[in-house]
């Protein structure tokens, strides 16, 4: 299996490389056996709790851990990335308010979410990998699980090798002990701010590609396009329109400024709520609640900690 550096996977993407696919039987049937398939019905309490704020729940995740986003993909398996670094985000959050350092254990696995995906190609659907953590199977950590597998760094074949042979019953069962509670289809810009501003991290599946070069502020343009996923870190509502940082799974692959309100971590860059929106329309992206729903959450007072 080929590993791909950072600049290669800029390349393969822009190319036509499919990260993400479309599963329209797997999207129909996560929609119709959640109880709270679409985010709105889950998240009355906090519609419109984002708004005029800057909500940046990814600072709960460098806390516990520096290097949570430098930690890439070498193969095609974005998918698994940004479902893990949603999912890290939403965990990262809850601990983090209740002042237990020591449950963090570790960061997300990513092994067996792409290791689900049911074929031996490349790439996978949200909709598959948001039913794997919630349903069918659940969150592993990285460590070493004796009698079931090691998982304690980052193994892109392993993944890429149980596609087409399925995964272990034992990974599964692992798996399973730790499900998320809600996973929901987030559809406009307004549910995924409130999303971040209660501490619930988003994956989102889309098929816009981007520049690798931040702007002054911290911005990046929509260039091209990428059959890819990536998890949305924080949004920034104070000024005329929400923007969302949006963090990548390449590693270093682009450069630039950053936002006035602070440094952002690399592979990392700013969207427009237009564009945002754009993205949001394709049906690919999910919030992550541990809680039967998404109840309202008070972000941690970050302080000016550098955390990066």
């Amino acid at each position: 299996m080929p590993r791909f550096t950072p600049n290669e996977l800029y390349k393969n993407y822009r190319d036509g490389m499919a990260g993400c696919l479309w599963e329209e039987h797997i999207f129909e049937e996560l929609i119709a056996t959640s109880r709270y398939a679409y985010f709105k019905d889950g998240a009355k309490k906090i519609k419109n709790s984002g708004k005029g704020k800057l909500s940046t729940p990814f600072m709960s995740v460098l806390k516990f851990d520096k290097n949570a986003y430098i930690e890439r993909q070498t193969t095609g398996d974005c998918v698994s990335h940004a479902t893990r670094n949603g999912c890290d985000l939403t965990r990262a959050v809850e601990i983090d308010i209740k002042g237990d350092k020591e449950s963090w254990i570790a960061r997300g696995a990513t092994e067996a979410i792409y290791g689900c995906r049911g074929h031996g190609g490349q790439g996978m659907s949200c909709s598959r990998a948001a039913t794997f953590v919630s349903k069918t199977g659940g969150v592993l950590v990285r460590k070493n699980y004796p009698g079931v597998a090691d998982f304690s760094k980052y193994n892109g074949s392993m993944g890429a090798r149980w596609g087409s042979r399925g995964l272990p019953d034992k990974v599964i069962d692992k798996a399973d002990e730790h499900q998320v509670k809600t996973v929901s289809l987030i559809k406009t810009v307004e549910e995924a701010r409130d999303a971040l501003a209660n501490g619930y991290g988003l994956s989102v599946c889309s098929s816009y590609g981007f520049s690798n070069k931040r702007d002054s502020k911290g911005f990046a343009r929509k260039s091209g396009s990428w059959a890819h996923a990536m998890s949305w870190t924080a949004c920034d509502d104070t000024g005329k329109e929400p923007a969302f940082l949006v963090q990548n799974s390449w590693g270093k692959w682009n450069g630039g400024g950053h936002p006035e309100w602070g440094p952002i971590p690399d592979g990392s860059f700013l969207i427009h709520a237009d564009v945002a929106a754009g993205m949001l329309r394709q049906n690919g992206a999910y919030a992550f609640s541990d809680f039967n729903g998404f109840p309202p959450q008070k972000l941690p007072d970050y302080g000016f900690v550098d955390y990066l």
